[in-house]
């Protein structure tokens, strides 16, 4: 008698679940920097003073009106709206390329205190970090079966070793990091600008400068000067002698004058308004688009700090997977999504001057254009009523039979109300 082994039906290979996509990790990453960004906000809004900053001219700027009454009142109240929009937009255009929100928050802090304990628990550390490595390496090296789990653990000891021992040196590289790729984006973006001015102020703090004085003049800067004196006289002139100026004018002027003391109200109103809604769609995007830049900063600076653990994974090859799909491409993403950000604001900025500049140059146009426009209109009307004439004769008895039809009701009409 002889024992056959039945064969059992194969199972059914398990079907391994799909990883989440890209864009759904970059959103969650997105998400998840956000909240990160608002909770350090709320509590711990302030970590010192700010790194020292160059005063610009925006920043000497005095918005301020004369006169009485409810139209003078509104047009400063107007203008000073439009002015806070457009330096808080300025102001933040700024922080992103000075700094990275998370490591001036959170990040210096947390590196000193992770400094002042490091330094009050050396040995202990020390001697744990010894023991450990040596344990690893004996483990692999002593060990049957292949694999490179004890290598992995092993870098990924070293590289807490480093964070743990230089962490402020790790934090600062991190935000450098996030700031150089908008100053990186800003530079090129400036070469490519067609105007003399941006041309002429290599590097990217400078560039910045002019690009800030010129979206200020355009819409603070020119529409203060229109309040003050009528004309757009005092938009280059420097703040510091906008006073000096405006007194010249009104004591040889008398229009400027009566524009300065608030004799014309309606006009200041109507000014001011336009200012206000010119200002507040851009003022709106530039500021949108730095939250997005600081996201993105929150994410460059998380990821660069945590490559020193996540990297090591790569030595695994069944790890490999995950620390592509998780870490490096999200990286590279933020970094993306922070050059398109800083291009965003370059784009927002110009279509906003050439916005402001078509405006002028059409409202000078038609008001130094006044007569022929008008003679042109009638001109083209004469024209028309000439072509319909040439063309009524195939269709007379039509015309001439409903303005019988309309004269008649007419008459109708007065007969019933005599």
């Amino acid at each position: 008698m002889t024992i056959r082994r039945g064969r059992h039906p194969a199972k059914p290979a398990s079907k391994r679940r799909p990883g989440p996509t890209m864009a759904t990790v970059l959103v969650a990453y997105l998400v998840a920097a956000f909240v990160l960004l608002a909770t350090v906000y709320a509590l711990r809004p302030h970590q010192g003073p700010a790194p020292p900053a160059p005063t610009w001219d925006y920043q000497r700027e005095t918005v301020a009106l004369e006169g009485g009454g409810a139209l003078n009142a509104y047009a400063r109240w107007a203008v000073r709206s439009t002015a806070w929009l457009t330096r808080s937009s300025i102001e933040r255009q700024r922080d992103v390329h000075r700094l990275s929100p998370l490591d001036f928050l959170a990040g210096e802090a947390g590196a000193r205190s992770l400094a002042g304990w490091r330094e009050r628990h050396r040995l202990p550390l020390q001697g744990a970090t010894l023991a450990a490595a040596f344990g690893l390496a004996a483990w692999g090296t002593l060990r049957r079966r292949p694999g490179r789990v004890w290598l992995v653990a092993l870098l990924t000891l070293v590289g807490l070793t480093v964070l743990v021992t230089k962490p402020q040196t790790a934090t600062r590289l991190a935000g450098e990091a996030g700031v150089a790729v908008p100053n990186l984006v800003l530079g090129v973006g400036v070469k490519g600008d067609p105007s003399p001015s941006l041309a002429a102020t290599p590097g990217a703090a400078p560039a910045q400068r002019t690009i800030a004085g010129r979206y200020w003049t355009a819409f603070v800067g020119e529409p203060l000067s229109r309040l003050q004196t009528g004309t757009t006289v005092l938009a280059t002139a420097p703040p510091t002698a906008k006073a000096g100026v405006l007194g010249h004018l009104r004591g040889r002027v008398t229009a400027v004058g009566d524009w300065a003391i608030g004799r014309r109200g309606p006009e200041r109103a109507i000014i001011a308004t336009l200012a206000l809604v010119y200002a507040v769609p851009f003022a709106l995007l530039l500021v949108a688009l730095a939250m997005l830049a600081a996201c993105a900063q929150a994410m460059v600076w998380l990821l660069c700090l945590t490559g020193l653990l996540v990297a090591p994974l790569a030595a695994d090859p069944r790890r490999r997977r995950a620390v592509l799909r998780l870490w490096l491409l999200p990286l590279a993403a933020s970094v993306g999504l922070l050059a398109c950000a800083a291009f965003g604001a370059l784009v927002v900025v110009r279509a906003a001057e050439l916005t402001h500049a078509a405006d002028a140059y059409l409202g000078a146009l038609l008001a130094g254009s006044t007569a022929p426009v008008l003679a042109a209109v009638l001109v083209v009307r004469h024209l028309v009523r000439r072509r319909a004439q040439r063309q009524g004769p195939s269709r007379p008895k039509v015309i001439v039979g409903r303005l019988g039809a309309a004269t008649a009701a007419m008459g109708r009409v007065r007969g019933g109300a005599a």
